[in-house]
């Protein structure tokens, strides 16, 4: 719980028009919400978008992969939202899911679950002591996606590719964990969606 003390952070505003959000719809077609963001600019190789405050579900997961930690992570969240809670209500999660993975040895992963725009205000009470809902802050992100199913392999991939065109471009950024999104309801296999991202520290660099 410590490694996570002051990290807790995310993207997101929800709207009753979340579909309709730059960006998420052409991945978001089987979610009833989607998250909402702004592209501040992008380059060939990533785009920086900014995204606004919101409550979500969350849980902590000891794992050795992200792969078991994903399984585990949402299992915990989806029993939330299909009734887990001290309203005994079914609510649709927002898209995309999220993962804060850590680049040390530490073995705790932080995945998280949008609540819908109905519940933004007054949340259920989860039952399960290992899941929680907390506030997450506006937030700026280096963002870049890829398709097909999520693994450690792809996912280690796309981050060296993001750093290396990051370090390239000159740009400032937390480098002790990134953030992993993969979308609910993403369709066949081989057409699944993914993103990686890292905080934006000082001003973005990119070009229109």
């Amino acid at each position: 719980m410590i490694y996570f003390s002051g990290l807790v952070v995310c993207l997101l505003v929800l709207t009753a028009e979340a579909k309709s959000g730059s960006g998420s719809k052409a991945f978001c077609a089987d979610a009833q919400q989607c998250l909402v963001y702004n592209v501040t600019c992008k380059t060939d190789d990533y785009e920086v978008r900014s995204y606004e405050s919101s409550y979500v579900a969350a849980t902590i997961v000891k794992a050795s992969t992200l792969e078991e930690a994903q399984m585990i992570g949402y299992s915990r969240l989806l029993a939330y939202f299909n009734g887990s809670n001290d309203m005994g209500v079914s609510m649709d999660p927002v898209a995309p899911g999220l993962v804060i993975v850590p680049h040390n040895k530490a073995t705790e992963y932080f995945i998280q679950l949008a609540l819908p725009a109905e519940y933004q205000r007054e949340a259920p009470i989860p039952t399960d002591n290992s899941v929680f809902v907390t506030y997450t802050p506006p937030t700026t992100f280096y963002v870049v996606g890829y398709h097909g199913k999520k693994t450690d392999r792809k996912e280690r991939k796309a981050i060296e590719s993001l750093t290396r065109d990051l370090d390239s471009a000159g740009a400032s950024y937390i480098k002790e964990y990134h953030f992993s999104a993969i979308y609910i309801k993403p369709g066949p296999e081989g057409n699944m969606y993914n993103e990686v991202a890292f905080l934006v520290m000082d001003e973005p660099v990119c070009e229109d």
